[in-house]
């Protein structure tokens, strides 16, 4: 099944997108060539463009924080399963304090790093960053593999513990899940959103076999999905006229 996900608030996408950089990074370490090493380069280069701009710690810890309050207020309700409760708040304390241990915005000391300033610079430019114009980098490259290992795990060592905490955060959330089977009528599909629930995700299954993609618009409220056809990339796709069976499912905290 092909399934596609969409975030019902900015906090989650900022997550998500992190979430995705830190493993691409991860993957280019399982086998750190000197080509892999350089696309995780590049990668940290994205990780620290997104921290520089967006305050993920704070809004790491902010959610952390909400979930924390969340758990005490049930955890001594009837029904309430109060040994995983009393886990899931240590879990939760322990990424607080970990992220809390690092000051200011993550990727903060990057920032006066030589050898990563000049590549920031010359990521701009097509082609750019390369063993030519970069001796330094050419250097960094012929480095023994587990040096360059090292150097970039320890470079993105605070973003994969802001990482921990948001994969907790999304383990919590995928585990409060509304599945129903639904049909797009002639591509079309649109419904509300119950306003006593804190959904984060919405989430579409479908064959993976099918020539086409949803395209999907979501507020708080409400949302709609439009399916567009996908049998060729040369040209902008179409809305398709058939009806799509697909599996919905709305994650909440």
């Amino acid at each position: 099944m092909a399934v596609y996900q969409q975030p019902l608030n900015e906090k989650i996408r900022l997550f998500m997108r992190l979430s995705y950089l830190i493993k691409r990074f991860n993957k280019h370490l399982e086998d750190p060539t000197p080509v892999n090493c350089q696309a995780a380069i590049m990668v940290l280069l994205e990780l620290y463009n997104l921290s520089s701009r967006l305050d993920v710690k704070n809004a790491a810890l902010h959610v952390l924080d909400i979930q924390t309050q969340a758990v005490r207020q049930v955890e001594g309700m009837q029904g309430v399963d109060s040994t995983r409760a009393n886990r899931i708040l240590e879990k939760l304390d322990e990424k607080s304090k970990r992220l809390y241990s690092f000051r200011g915005q993550l990727g903060q000391q990057l920032k006066s790093h030589n050898f990563l300033n000049i590549l920031k610079q010359r990521a701009s430019i097509a082609g750019g960053i390369n063993d030519i114009d970069v001796p330094l980098f050419n250097y960094w490259l012929n480095k023994d593999e587990e040096e360059r290992v090292r150097d970039l795990k320890g470079w993105g060592r605070p973003y994969e513990i802001a990482f921990e905490a948001i994969e907790l955060l999304m383990e919590l959330i995928y585990q409060g899940k509304e599945e129903s089977e639904a049909v797009a009528k002639g591509g079309f599909f649109q419904a509300t959103l119950n306003p006593n629930t804190d959904y984060q995700i919405l989430s579409l299954e479908l064959d993976e076999s099918a020539e086409l993609y949803p395209e999907i618009s979501a507020g708080k409220q409400r949302f709609s999905v439009r399916f567009v056809d996908a049998s060729t990339l040369e040209e902008k796709g179409k809305q398709i006229i058939e009806d799509v069976n697909f599996k919905l499912t709305l994650y909440s905290f």
